[in-house]
């Protein structure tokens, strides 16, 4: 009977050992879809390739982080290193000297803020006011010189605020199209108001990085409007579910500021917040700016919660929403004469961790060599969902076998050995 027990729990031991492993280990039978990755335009151009990830090929993410069920794989089934590089735009600035040396009134009331850059044949396309002063709006012309005598006018619509009304907003940068003029000028329209302290202007050359970006299609559903809590909500379904980086929201009305809270559902289906952000449109004869974009943390779901704080303003009619993403650039390393597939479609999965995420993270995207997806497949070797289970999920029955049988063996045990006392 010692011996049965014995081996009764070795059994155990080695059935917990020997599946354990199984579960780190690629297993195509988990996961539901593939497609094949031609990079035969990229070999022999450098050891690593990209290929795009796009909403029409690999949509409908399942992953609970995205893209954490990705598998590059060979024809052998042995797993390859890569890493996800998002397409993000950006900004370069770059603060250009200038000197102020004219900061005055004009004589209709307007400040007149003159100032000459400490470069010759300058390129620079913004300024940003320093005032220390709050709750103010102006609108702002800009202007150039080459002498600092005969003006050219660059912009006439630049806008300034300062709004402390319901959520706080502040804007005190002014973009123009590039100039190379050596002395700048604004007037800033104070409309019978105090002139602003200004206490500096920076000169700004800003370019843009490119960045390149896809659109998730959204559908309004079931609009609410509270007047006791003076706001109202839409919720927002996206035609797929694929991971983005912002909501654009679209209106025809105009002339306007609310705070927009972002819920995301739960699993147990109660909303969730994930963004705040504030959207406006000014759009009156001395101003003219709008924002209606919230950004918020990548996450891909299906749909959307816009909660809209009205105060005691009429709500928004809401025309669409749409989702923004930055388009995600797969860069794997290459195998030579080897066939390379993608796997995806496993939302138990966890994100895997290469030795060579670091050095792959720092390619420049532009330089690499590109591939290809062939035609998304379904995966005709995918063993269903309950094929993810944990072991002991799936053959809790057996295993609550084995531990009644190991359970009755020591009672029979220790029913032994007390007989043997009584004796």
């Amino acid at each position: 009977m010692t011996r049965f027990l014995s081996c009764t729990l070795l059994f155990v031991h080695l059935l917990f050992i020997g599946t354990s492993g199984q579960c780190n280990s690629f297993d195509e039978r988990l996961w539901e879809k593939y497609a094949e990755i031609d990079a035969s335009n990229a070999r022999g151009r450098g050891s690593l390739a990209g290929v795009y990830l796009e909403p029409q090929q690999v949509g409908d993410v399942t992953a609970r982080t995205p893209f954490a069920d990705l598998r590059v794989v060979t024809d052998r089934k042995e797993e390859v290193p890569w890493q996800i590089i998002p397409r993000k735009p950006g900004k370069q600035k770059e603060e250009v000297p200038a000197q102020v040396r004219n900061l005055s009134s004009t004589g209709t009331g307007e400040t007149w803020l003159e100032m000459l850059i400490g470069k010759q044949e300058p390129r620079v396309n913004a300024v940003e006011i320093i005032t220390s002063d709050t709750d103010f709006s102006r609108q702002v012309q800009v202007l150039g010189s080459p002498d600092g005598k005969s003006w050219n006018t660059i912009r006439t619509d630049g806008v300034i605020f300062d709004i402390t009304r319901g959520e706080k907003l502040r804007h005190t940068r002014i973009t123009f199209p590039q100039t190379s003029f050596r002395h700048l000028a604004l007037k800033i329209a104070n409309s019978n108001a105090q002139p602003l302290s200004i206490s500096d202007v920076k000169v700004l050359q800003e370019s843009d990085v490119q960045g390149e970006t896809y659109t998730i299609w959204g559908k309004t559903e079931n609009p609410q409007v509270s007047a006791s809590n003076k706001e109202s909500s839409v919720v927002v379904r996206m035609n797929t579910v694929f991971p983005l980086d912002r909501l654009v929201i679209s209106t025809a009305e105009r002339n306007f500021q609310r705070s927009v809270e972002v819920q995301v559902k739960l699993d147990k289906g109660d909303w969730q917040p994930w963004a705040q952000g504030t959207i406006f449109n000014f759009d009156m004869p001395t101003m003219h700016e709008s924002q209606l974009a919230v950004e918020m943390p990548e996450i891909a779901a299906r749909e959307f919660r816009l909660v809209f704080r009205n105060l005691d303003s009429p709500p928004l009619s809401i025309t669409s929403v749409n989702g923004e993403g930055y388009r995600r650039l797969l860069v794997f390393k290459q195998q030579a004469d080897r066939k390379l597939y993608l796997f995806w479609g496993n939302p138990l999965a966890q994100r895997p961790q290469y030795d060579l995420d670091g050095f792959i993270a720092k390619q420049r995207p532009e330089e690499l060599p590109m591939a290809h997806f062939g035609q998304p497949r379904p995966n005709t070797r995918f063993a269903g969902s309950t094929a993810r289970l944990p072991f002991t999920e799936r053959y809790r029955f057996l295993l609550y076998a084995v531990i009644a049988m190991a359970i009755a063996g020591l009672i029979f045990v220790q029913y032994r050995v007390l007989k043997r006392v009584e004796k």
